[in-house]
């Protein structure tokens, strides 16, 4: 399975990872303060964006997702890249850290450190979104995104500063979570089989937004028992999707945890 994806940039080779219901564009904000000093391919992870669906089998667990990725970087030649995701895609390039098929792993507020309660939270909110925005058409979405307390009420549990995307990049962001691609149920069903890895093999860097309503920062504290050996640092004002609430520190984080190593 090849994957869409957006190349840019040169230098050391990084692959950036969306979360669930997200696309490749969501790091569009951060793509430009990155590619003077590295190669990046942004990539729709399977059965998002413009990416193929995953198998009609698909159990709704994150290893397919960590293949494919590997897969891809086999195809075009990426011998061990650096790895960022965000949410489902920071679970994936942990499940590629513990691997040891990529040379770093960056997770920006990765999936997979809750509670059962949390998951049910996360999994609650996730399906109530798409129950409501599915019911919305489009250009209508567009407009009410135009009104800042409206755009806070929509994408508030995701960004802690909504006005700083434009309507447009958001309503298109919002398109997978409104009408997701068919293995969208059988996650949420399957959440529990999201597993952290139990160490990491690799460099490994997490960033956790300290305004993260869906995945609060306290789930920080499991990943530092869990795998003790990687760098934790909170995201000060940042909410679960980082790269749209602070592009730059977003960046920064990124330049020092791909840095070129000996």
């Amino acid at each position: 399975m090849d994957l869409a994806h957006t190349r840019s940039g040169t230098g050391e080779p990084v692959l950036l990872l969306h979360g669930i219901t997200h696309r490749r564009q969501g790091w569009d904000l951060v793509v430009p303060l990155l590619e003077g000093e590295r190669e990046l391919w942004a990539l729709d992870m399977p059965d998002h964006g413009e990416s193929p669906e995953l198998p009609g089998d698909y159990a709704g667990d994150i290893a397919p997702l960590a293949d494919a990725v590997e897969a891809f970087s086999r195809t075009h030649g990426l011998e061990r890249p650096h790895v960022v995701g965000n949410s489902m895609g920071g679970l994936v390039a942990l499940e590629l850290a513990a691997r040891g098929t990529v040379r770093s792993a960056t997770a920006l507020s990765p999936a997979g450190f809750w509670s059962a309660a949390e998951r049910a939270y996360a999994k609650a909110v996730l399906g109530g979104a798409h129950a409501l925005l599915s019911v919305i058409p489009s250009q209508r979405l567009e407009r009410m995104l135009g009104v800042p307390l409206l755009r806070t009420a929509v994408v508030g549990l995701l960004l802690a500063h909504p006005s700083r995307i434009d309507p447009v990049q958001i309503t298109g962001d919002l398109q997978g979570l409104s009408h997701p691609g068919a293995s969208f149920a059988t996650m949420l069903d399957h959440l529990d089989t999201w597993v952290p890895p139990a160490r990491a093999s690799v460099p490994t860097t997490i960033g956790w937004g300290s305004r993260d309503l869906l995945l609060p920062r306290w789930q920080s504290s499991r990943l530092r028992r869990a795998l003790p050996d990687a760098a934790v640092y909170i995201l000060p004002g940042c909410g679960h999707v980082p790269m749209g609430d602070d592009p730059a520190l977003v960046a920064d984080l990124i330049l020092a945890s791909t840095r070129p190593r000996p």
